[in-house]
């Protein structure tokens, strides 16, 4: 406990005699972190999105204008016999005209003399078809199925936000290994102008009995410091951020407490490996 108080009475020291190169490497790694924060919550509110579209995908599927009720039947019996499909519900003239209705007010309807509207079916699908992409090909089967006149709302904005996704995360992985080649860049660039100066005084201590890690534990310290401080700036601007986001723009979710705790944590250990190797390069104890 002694050995503990001892490095942070030296790291405050040591902070406190070049304060302002402490303070400019916070919010350098504060920019950084703050850049990797972003795209985290972009990959998770579009994997989210992805996630709602995948789960509530529909397709309409509408019907001949001279199918009979045995052959309704039959088709009903037709589709849900794919290994796709988790549900069917019919939806009447009548049914579709109200919800057109519903949807765009009583004018869109007002003029019309008679319902131009065909019967359907709504399908429900399996999420794992996007994840297979079997998609077209389901849609290819269902479009020739005798009754079937037309195929409606095809969610193929699925497949493209999918790419996307794919996309972001990979450029949210390069993100990631370039901030934490910065934060260590910065930190050890830090650290090093600390010791620059000292090098006399360690060799002092080292004469006098004070082992590698006794000297080494203060700048340690005051990495980890520097990373904790710039990711815990970052994920706060960013929270404030999304709650304005949130609420004037569109709902979107924030990290979770184990992301929060992760993303802080990386952050110091940036720092952290950035001192070690500032210390291993420069002070040569």
């Amino acid at each position: 406990m002694n050995y503990f108080f001892s490095s942070m009475r030296e790291a405050t020291r040591a902070v406190g005699h070049q304060y302002g190169a402490f303070l400019g490497s916070v919010l350098t790694v504060f920019l950084a972190m703050l850049v990797a924060g972003s795209f985290a919550l972009i990959i998770k509110n579009t994997n989210i999105a992805l996630e709602k579209l995948r789960n509530e995908a529909i397709v309409e599927v509408y019907l001949d204008t001279d199918i009979d009720s045995l052959g309704r039947e039959s088709l009903r019996d037709e589709i849900v016999a794919s290994r796709f499909v988790l549900g069917v519900k019919f939806i009447s003239r009548e049914a579709a005209l109200y919800r057109l209705r519903e949807t765009f007010g009583p004018e869109m309807v007002a003029g019309l003399k008679t319902n131009p509207l065909p019967e359907s079916f709504e399908i429900s699908l399996d999420p794992d078809v996007f994840e297979q992409e079997n998609f077209n090909s389901l849609i290819e089967e269902l479009a020739k199925l005798d009754g079937v006149d037309d195929i409606g709302y095809v969610p193929t904005v699925i497949t493209k936000l999918k790419t996307l996704f794919n996309l972001l995360t990979l450029l949210g992985l390069l993100m990631g290994l370039l901030v934490a080649l910065a934060t260590g860049f910065i930190v050890g660039n830090t650290i090093h102008v600390k010791i620059a100066d000292r090098r006399q005084t360690f060799y002092i201590m080292r004469l006098v009995g004070a082992s590698t890690n006794f000297i080494r534990a203060p700048y340690l310290m005051i990495g980890t410091l520097i990373g904790l401080f710039g990711s815990s700036m970052a994920i706060l601007f960013a929270w404030l951020a999304q709650l304005y986001f949130s609420g004037y723009i569109i709902q979107t979710e924030f990290l979770t407490t184990i992301e929060l705790v992760c993303f802080i944590t990386s952050g110091g250990l940036f720092g952290f490996i950035g001192s070690y190797f500032a210390l291993k390069r420069f002070l040569r104890v």
